[in-house]
């Protein structure tokens, strides 16, 4: 007994480590993703004179090659480990930065983001931290997803990044961001795979098999959450991406505007806590519907008025229902499909939706272009939003006649790409 307590002794002693190195992976990652890219779109459109819809495809195409190595994220964990995956990842991200941050073009900045930063991304911030997390803590998942996909960064760099870029440029910034990845770096090299004795304490979850994929994609509800949640994602995209250039069209100081974007970072920490404690009381899917909601208000709010306290309360509204999004998708695709289909179902969403998550902040800003105002941006967020909501009502609606009982994990699932 003796023996057993002492061998397991520096296990436990080492496994917050793990933690803090989860929570500042996802931190940096998806912080100076969303956060980073999403407050240089201005700068970016000026220094290389393209259009709005040009420079916010920077933020789109990241979104878009991180989700699409989602599927080969446990293959490549499981061969390599999580410290090599995630030492590159941070070293591909810190090169993608690097190269923004000297493209004499847009078509290499756009490379930079779409070959580099999103991969990197997906390979140290997406996947990787709830891996790290929960196999350390094997016993605590909830707890500990919650800890380590808290949007702290996303909440203070836009204050940061805009007197940055205002007062030194926006090299000074990417260079800014490179510096916090070689901060990071030393810090992936301590990374460390759960030991054996850890794993053995873990469920066993089966790859999924090409019969599982087929009676998922058949099913109609699938492909209505797939609408769904595309719609709520690219939605919380385009508010990152555009909630600058909206605020400068109403006359808002860019100092302003990255107030705004921060609280819309707080309102996403406490969206993420609120989200389970809805799933429980109103349901996963009533919960989407509700998120839906938020999001048309927002977007409506922003539409009708550039008056600052109206833009404060969108934009929380924005970061709010963004991180609204996530736990309960999870606690819905197990309602339906069961936990045990989780990973697969979640795996294929994550590429169904792609579609969404790419064009939508880049439609929002063509859309600008061709017109020469946000209006019928607005307009189509306004009723796509409102699409998805009616989507997860009727789903809601479904599952009450079928009577199905509410899984309680909405705690225990958050989102590792929320832009917040």
């Amino acid at each position: 007994m003796t023996e057993a307590i002492a061998a397991g002794q520096p296990v436990r002693q080492g496994r917050g480590g793990m933690l803090v190195r989860a929570m500042l992976a996802q931190n940096v990652g998806t912080g100076c993703a969303f956060g980073g890219l999403g407050i240089s779109v201005l700068a970016m459109q000026e220094r290389y004179h393209a259009s709005l819809g040009t420079a916010t495809m920077g933020l789109s195409l990241t979104v878009l090659s991180m989700t699409a190595l989602g599927p080969m994220m446990a293959g490549l964990i499981s061969r390599y480990g999580l410290r090599s995956v995630m030492t590159s990842g941070v070293a591909m991200s810190l090169l993608g930065y690097l190269a923004l941050a000297f493209a004499p073009t847009m078509a290499l900045a756009l490379a930079a983001c779409a070959l580099l930063i999103g991969p990197g991304s997906a390979l140290f911030a997406a996947l990787p931290p709830a891996v790290l997390a929960s196999g350390w803590y094997p016993h605590d998942r909830g707890k500990v997803m919650g800890i380590a996909y808290l949007p702290l960064l996303v909440t203070f760099l836009p204050l940061l990044g805009v007197d940055i870029i205002q007062r030194h440029g926006l090299t000074a910034f990417y260079l800014s961001i490179v510096a916090i990845h070689l901060l990071l770096l030393p810090l992936m090299l301590g990374v460390a795979d759960p030991p054996e004795e850890l794993l053995d304490e873990q469920e066993t979850v089966a790859s999924p098999t090409g019969s599982a994929k087929v009676v998922i994609l058949g099913s109609m509800l699938f492909w209505v959450i797939v609408v769904g949640d595309g719609i709520l994602n690219g939605t919380a995209i385009a508010g990152s991406a555009h909630m600058l250039p909206v605020i400068k069209e109403y006359g808002v100081s860019l100092e302003t505007g990255a107030m705004l974007l921060s609280s819309s970072g707080v309102a996403s920490i406490i969206g993420s806590l609120v989200a389970g404690y809805a799933c429980d009381r109103v349901g996963s899917a009533t919960t989407l519907a509700l998120s839906a909601m938020g999001f048309a208000l927002a977007w409506t709010l922003i539409a009708i008025t550039g008056w600052l306290p109206v833009l404060t309360v969108a934009s929380f509204l924005i970061g709010f229902c963004g991180a609204s999004v996530f736990p309960p998708i999870s606690a819905l695709v197990v309602r339906i499909f069961g936990i045990d289909a989780l990973p697969k179902v979640l795996g294929l969403l994550g590429v169904m939706t792609l579609p969404f998550t790419f064009i939508m902040s880049a439609a929002a800003g063509w859309l600008h272009d061709l017109w020469g105002n946000y209006e019928p941006a607005f307009a189509t967020l306004i009723a796509t939003c409102l699409l998805a909501a009616a989507a997860f009502f009727g789903i809601s609606r479904h599952l009450a006649r079928m009577g199905a009982a509410e899984p309680d994990v909405c705690g225990g699932y958050l989102s590792p790409a929320d832009p917040g």
